[in-house]
């Protein structure tokens, strides 16, 4: 019982780091409208994967079916996946390594999303057992 709690605020925690962290803590560089760069679009898309991770965390925390808890947890590990994919494969950032988005907020986006994944798998694999 109260592992679903600490599994459902980590998740919480994660979600809400990937969805502001890349506006507030750990920011890309500034939007230009005139050439609005690739890590303003990743930050956008990772507000969207974070959204749902938090949102994940809530719902595993108020859920107490075991096998819906499972799927959140599933869900969860693939947000992760999501969150590590964004900036390296499907969008990326600047090419400059001196940007804030290549040194802060990509590995911030990297720590997050491997926490997701473990703390997603840990919970799957205590559910599943």
């Amino acid at each position: 019982m109260k592992n679903k709690y600490v599994i459902g605020i980590a998740l919480v925690l994660l979600g809400a780091l990937i969805a502001f962290g890349p506006q507030s803590i750990f920011s890309v560089c500034e939007f230009n409208p005139e050439k609005a760069m690739k890590c303003h679009w990743m930050a956008k898309a990772e507000m969207g994967v974070g959204l749902v991770i938090l949102a994940e965390g809530v719902l595993s925390m108020i859920l107490s079916d075991e096998k819906t808890r499972l799927g959140f947890s599933l869900a969860a590990m693939l947000m992760g996946i999501l969150t590590l994919a964004l900036p390296y494969v499907l969008i990326g950032v600047c090419k400059n390594p001196h940007m804030a988005c290549v040194a802060l907020t990509r590995p911030a986006l990297t720590i997050c999303g491997i926490a997701v994944i473990l703390v997603s798998g840990l919970s799957a694999f205590s559910l599943k057992k």
